[in-house]
């Protein structure tokens, strides 16, 4: 059959509940406790669990406190993570990260949604890159790039740019642009290839830790590509 949401909004409480705990994560959870129950006496448990709040430290207390109480009653429902009225722009990002992503990273929830005052398909991108950063599923290219220093032998913002315009659609792969030889071969010592600053106008490719080939710098874009397709990991846009 189908799976029923149990949603508890910190916004909208029971008068009751809100007489009984405050405007709480207590609150919250003893709500979705009230329904759950009414579920289970009814036979039903095909669940899934949602505690949202605009506030990200009330969000994250709610979902902490509902698995402590669910496996104090030996309960095991999914729960569904959410930061509601996030906003829009870089901020709601921002704020629709730091409560989902500190939830996944310890553990807690089955499934997610980034809540934006924008049209939903800009929603989507995000939940795909929270997922991409905490290792949890890969669904583009990983780049690993410094921020630049003094010793950085090439305009590393240009660089980066061009390498993931010509390679932002080779999914699963780890692609490393490093400014120089002094940290970059060990900070991208996980990537399947690296673009690292050599010498004045001149950058080494390497796959892996080995070092492949040194170029001309206005040559190491396409050089990389041609590396990437010599190991036949190369598809057509």
């Amino acid at each position: 059959g189908k799976a029923m949401r149990i949603g508890v909004n910190h916004g909208s409480l029971a008068e009751r509940m809100l007489f009984t705990y405050g405007d709480t994560p207590e609150g919250m959870v003893e709500s979705a406790l009230e329904f759950i129950r009414i579920c289970e006496s009814l036979d039903f448990r095909n669940l899934v669990i949602s505690l949202k709040a605009s506030r990200v430290p009330v969000m994250l207390a709610a979902y902490r406190l509902m698995v402590r109480r669910m496996n104090q009653l030996g309960m095991d429902y999914p729960l569904h993570l959410g930061v509601t009225e996030a906003g829009d722009g870089e901020y709601g990002r921002i704020k629709s990260t730091a409560g989902i992503a500190t939830l996944l990273a310890e553990g807690i929830g089955d499934t997610i949604r980034v809540s934006l005052t924008e049209a939903p398909e800009k929603e989507i991108p995000v939940c795909y890159s929270i997922l991409q950063a905490l290792g949890l599923r890969k669904t583009m290219v990983e780049y690993v790039a410094c921020p630049s220093c003094g010793r950085t032998l090439f305009n590393l913002e240009e660089v980066l740019h061009k390498v993931r315009e010509a390679t932002k659609h080779l999914a699963g792969l780890d692609i490393a642009v490093m400014g120089c030889i002094v940290n970059g071969p060990g900070e991208m010592a996980d990537a399947d290839y690296g673009y690292v600053g050599k010498q004045a106008g001149y950058i080494s490719l390497y796959r892996g830790k080995e070092e492949i080939k040194k170029v001309p710098e206005d040559q190491g874009v396409q050089e990389l590509i041609n590396l990437i397709k010599a190991d036949g990991r190369w598809v057509d846009p």
